[in-house]
């Protein structure tokens, strides 16, 4: 029997009506709390799953997880330190006993020529963007592992796929995020866990406003980043949303290091 839910009134962004398809199901989603993180967690949720929202901004993580109510938490997490990435772990071990699915969505930015990038910030972006996937699915895929099913979706960006200037570092980690999905995928083929990503375009996100809040014109700037796009437009979250959820479905029981773009026909030129 298909499950509905209707949500909102059917504008841009709005849910009518979802199919329930994570009834059940609990997901950690790092970077959960803004951006395309928050708009995963309150699709997860809609769809019937339990999420755990880590992220390195807790006051406002745990503003969400409040307003999602009994279906949320929210846990402290900086997803470079191990040590933090292991307490997420068993905080969700703890309170359900398993994880279905594991969202890598935490990310962090940098827009400097190759030359000017100092060593602390290299070290940032690659730690988080690309050590930080790996120490969650360090501490987490192994359950998954052990009860033979799972999914993880890690987020990468158009900047892991192609080449821009003023990216060297956020491109590298997100490059090496794509692969790491698919060597993952094929060291997980056998085991009943899933591991895909998604690629995002340009979307309009807390992230997207700090890039353009360093540029002479913003304006400018903004009109540039839709350009980019040749939809005409910036992506929204919520479609990000719901290429994540196709990943964490059932609706992807085949895919194994699949790598999707959701870019708005960027790498279709």
């Amino acid at each position: 029997m298909t499950t509905t839910a209707a949500l909102g009134g059917g504008g841009d962004g709005e849910l009518r009506g979802i199919t329930v398809r994570l009834n059940g199901r609990t997901a950690v989603i790092t970077g959960g709390s803004s951006g395309i993180g928050e708009a995963t967690a309150r699709r997860f949720v809609a769809e019937g799953a339990e999420v755990l929202i880590a992220d390195l901004a807790f006051d406002r993580a745990q503003a969400l997880a409040k307003e999602l109510g009994d279906a949320a938490f929210a846990v402290a997490c900086d997803v470079r330190r191990e040590a933090e990435v292991a307490a997420v772990a068993k905080a969700a071990l703890d309170r359900w006993g398993h994880v279905d699915i594991l969202v890598n969505n935490a990310g962090s930015e940098l827009n400097r020529t190759y030359d000017e990038t100092t060593v602390e910030e290299w070290d940032r972006v690659l730690d988080t963007d690309l050590k930080g996937p790996w120490l969650m699915c360090k501490h987490i895929v192994p359950s998954m592992v052990q009860r033979g099913q799972g999914s993880v979706v890690n987020i990468s960006s158009l900047n892991g796929l192609v080449g821009f200037p003023l990216s060297t570092a956020y491109g590298s980690a997100k490059g090496g995020l794509v692969v790491f999905t698919k060597d993952l995928a094929i060291e997980l083929a056998a085991t009943g866990v899933r591991i895909n990503c998604v690629c995002p375009g340009v979307i309009q996100t807390p992230m997207m406003e700090r890039w353009t809040a360093l540029m002479p014109d913003q304006e400018e700037a903004k009109e540039m980043l839709r350009n980019t796009m040749p939809v005409g437009r910036m992506g929204r979250p919520d479609e990000i949303a719901g290429a994540i959820l196709f990943f964490a479905s059932d609706d992807s029981t085949l895919c194994q290091g699949s790598i999707l773009s959701v870019d708005g026909g960027f790498v279709a030129q």
